[in-house]
């Protein structure tokens, strides 16, 4: 069991470190132009003869548009955060006749995909990062390990959003533009990336959710023999309660017979205290007489 639990514990912090990885490679594509990140994009495709667009060839990567200049050198100059792949967006000034016609009638699927894509990969990232770095700490902490399952599960969900996103998207615009009559392909590359990041993830769902079942069994079973051993401890202490003597009882006892005496003919006779105590027991009346003098009274 312990070895069983511990190369989980490894393989889940290789996942880890791998999804957090990739998802720092995706966020990458389009800030640099320099090699390998260079090779990160999601979709490339020929705009030659529509207009505001590159001539040539154009690659849409996670940070926005990049083309080629004269000497074929990439240049990334229109870069913007949530960059939706949206040609009837992306060049404003193209009449809608020269745009394939799904970009025109669907341009809000297109639009509203990539950007939302944009936004999941942060959160996944941010959710993943956190969790793997957290997660060494839920080997000794079982507190650590409700958070560690927690992000990891939001982390999953929203990377597998993304990913799912970008991927609609992205295959939607390829089949545009090839029914257009332009050539578009592709980047095995990115969305290798962005998917290995889900498996990464849905691996790591799984691997944190095991140890959280087995740490929350183990929590239930201590909690449920302590409570057994509370009720062992009370049980004994009533017991021990009823087998103890009852020492008022006893003092009680014992004072009387301090009390008593014991005459000539072996008789016990009563001290004089509880005499006057009996004596007096009750309540008795009686009539003073005084001098009669104006103003005095009988008194009762």
């Amino acid at each position: 069991m312990a070895v069983g639990s511990a190369i989980n514990r490894t393989i889940t912090l290789v996942f880890l470190a791998g999804a957090t990885l990739l998802l720092i490679l995706i966020v990458l594509s389009g800030s640099t132009t320099n090699f390998p990140v260079d090779r990160f994009y999601w979709l490339q495709a020929d705009t030659t003869g529509i207009t505001g667009a590159p001539s040539g060839n154009s690659r849409w990567t996670f940070w926005g548009l990049c083309s080629f200049d004269s000497s074929n050198k990439l240049v990334c100059p229109s870069l913007a955060p949530a960059y939706p792949i949206s040609p009837r967006d992306n060049f404003g000034q193209a009449p809608s006749s020269e745009l394939p016609s799904d970009f025109v009638n669907s341009r809000s699927t297109y639009f509203y995909l990539t950007r939302f894509s944009f936004c999941f990969f942060w959160i996944a990232l941010a959710f993943i990062g956190v969790s793997f770095l957290l997660y060494a700490l839920s080997w000794c902490s079982y507190a650590f390990t409700k958070v560690v399952f927690l992000l990891a599960t939001v982390g999953a969900l929203f990377d597998a959003a993304a990913v799912s996103c970008q991927t609609a998207a992205t295959v939607m615009a390829r089949n545009t533009f090839t029914k257009a009559g332009h050539s578009a392909n592709i980047s095995a590359t990115l969305l290798g990336i962005a998917w290995a990041s889900v498996a990464c993830s849905l691996y790591i769902f799984f691997g944190t959710g095991v140890t959280f079942l087995r740490r929350a069994y183990q929590s239930h079973k201590e909690y449920v023999e302590m409570q057994k051993y509370k009720e062992q401890a009370l049980m004994y202490q009533g017991k021990q309660e009823a087998l103890q003597p009852d020492t008022e009882s006893y003092a009680i006892h014992d004072g009387g017979e301090a009390n008593e005496g014991i005459n000539s003919a072996g008789l016990v006779v009563p001290a004089p205290e509880t005499q006057a105590e009996s004596h007096h027991s009750g309540i008795k009346f009686f009539k003073i007489r005084k001098t009669q003098k104006p103003g005095d009274q009988e008194s009762v």
